[in-house]
């Protein structure tokens, strides 16, 4: 990217012409915490949830709800939904493609007809173990810049920020 000049407008953001593009377009941004977390998050997932596509077949709901099930086996789509944060329409397709693909099972919930409880199967399993190294490597190469320390320090505050979610995260003020 090239960098972006010094700004001659007041409302042009204002920078060293020093500054590489990004760091201007980043560091420039009306909201650069929330911005800089969606740039990092774009290039990790982006050409992750790609191959995986492109090599499984999966879609990146799919691929998501796989993560969550691997985690906590026999959650509900609306449970998985509370807490990801993803449409209801989107994950209910996705849940149906997984179901077809043999890599999950629905079982109704006994004291609640209307829930359904998802679960992997072994061919679910052993798809994930299948995609999840190229995650994990490319999450090791997204952090290798980071010391020990602050490895340890960024997970903290990813805690924190994530702890956080709940008083902020439904608001619907826009």
């Amino acid at each position: 990217m090239r960098p972006i000049q010094a700004a001659s407008d007041q409302n042009d953001i204002s920078v060293e012409p020093s500054d590489p593009g990004y760091r201007a377009i980043l560091n420039g941004s009306d909201i650069p915490t929330a911005y800089k977390i969606g740039y990092i998050l774009n290039f990790y997932r982006e050409p992750s949830f790609r191959a995986i596509e492109t090599e499984f077949g999966l879609t990146r709901p799919e691929i998501v709800i796989l993560l969550a099930l691997h985690f906590r086996d026999g959650i509900t789509a609306s449970e998985f939904c509370e807490f990801s944060g993803h449409l209801k329409a989107g994950v209910s397709r996705a849940v149906i493609a997984l179901e077809k693909k043999g890599l999950i099972l629905r079982r109704t919930d006994k004291s609640d007809n209307r829930r359904q409880h998802l679960f992997l199967t072994e061919a679910g399993r052993e798809l994930y173990s299948r995609y999840i190294p190229a995650l994990k490597a490319r999450e090791q190469a997204m952090l290798a810049c980071l010391s020990a320390r602050e490895r340890k320090q960024f997970d903290q505050l990813l805690d924190k920020l994530a702890a956080h979610v709940p008083q902020w995260g439904s608001l619907s003020e826009l």
